[in-house]
């Protein structure tokens, strides 16, 4: 370890690994989620590589730092990029979430009115079979008094035109 390592408590270096492991997941989640940046990415890590090997660190003037420059200004903007586009998908997301809940809300309203009209289906049904039956009795009835009456009326004709033969 460094001498900077060797200063810092075991808690407090625990923390920064925490802290630098977090922000290698969220680079490889960025890296995930573009092939371009992700190219660019090992692009830059390949020349990287190459310049540690060549145990020297290039001037500033050269044109493999400014290689360097160019791949991290794209990676930067290839990133700035991802987390506006990030927040759009999250935008869109949240609005089709709060969208899809009130669809939910729409057809759980729509299945109490679609119960409520079909338990009033039913009832209506039972009263109309009801009065279908009570229509039928009465029709019974009626046709019964009907017959009763028009015997009675033979009878009453049969005895007036005897009573009419006899006087």
């Amino acid at each position: 370890m460094g001498p900077i390592t060797t200063s810092l408590s075991p808690a407090t270096q625990t923390d920064v690994l925490g802290i630098l492991q977090r922000e290698q997941d969220r680079a490889i989640a960025l890296l995930s989620s573009s092939p371009l940046l992700s190219s660019l990415f090992v692009s830059y890590a390949n020349q990287a590589a190459a310049f540690e090997a060549a145990s020297a660190t290039p001037s500033a003037e050269s044109e493999e730092w400014k290689a360097l420059q160019n791949a991290i200004v794209t990676l930067r903007e290839g990133i700035e990029k991802l987390e506006s586009e990030n927040v759009k998908v999250t935008e869109g997301l949240e609005a089709a979430e709060a969208s899809r809940e009130a669809f939910r809300s729409q057809v759980s309203s729509l299945k109490e009115v679609n119960t409520t009209q079909e338990n009033e289906i039913k009832s209506l049904r039972a009263e109309l079979a009801e009065a279908k039956e009570k229509y039928d009795r009465l029709m019974v009835d009626s046709n019964a008094e009907k017959a009763a009456l028009q015997i009675r009326v033979l009878d009453l004709e049969v005895r007036s035109g005897s009573y009419l033969a006899i006087g």
